[in-house]
């Protein structure tokens, strides 16, 4: 899942058994499917921490400000 994210460069693995290190390395050949991405970000996603909370309940309902080019 993590090397599937396309800011993920490489992953830190730990074991401290072979059979670990086995499953680890094989790990890396499992390829998840749209789907399975698309679920396994709904069940991970964090709650908005704050400030971030607080800023999409002061703008519900609000209008969002007229659009002007600068010059």
């Amino acid at each position: 899942y993590v090397l599937a994210k396309p800011f993920v460069m490489s992953v830190i693995i730990g074991a401290s058994r072979m059979e670990q290190l086995e499953q680890n390395l094989a790990a890396t050949e499992v390829k998840l499917d749209t789907d399975d991405l698309l679920r396994l970000d709904e069940v991970s996603a964090l709650p908005s921490e704050y400030p971030g909370w607080m800023l999409e309940r002061q703008a519900v309902g609000r209008r969002p400000a007229p659009f002007t080019p600068k010059a």
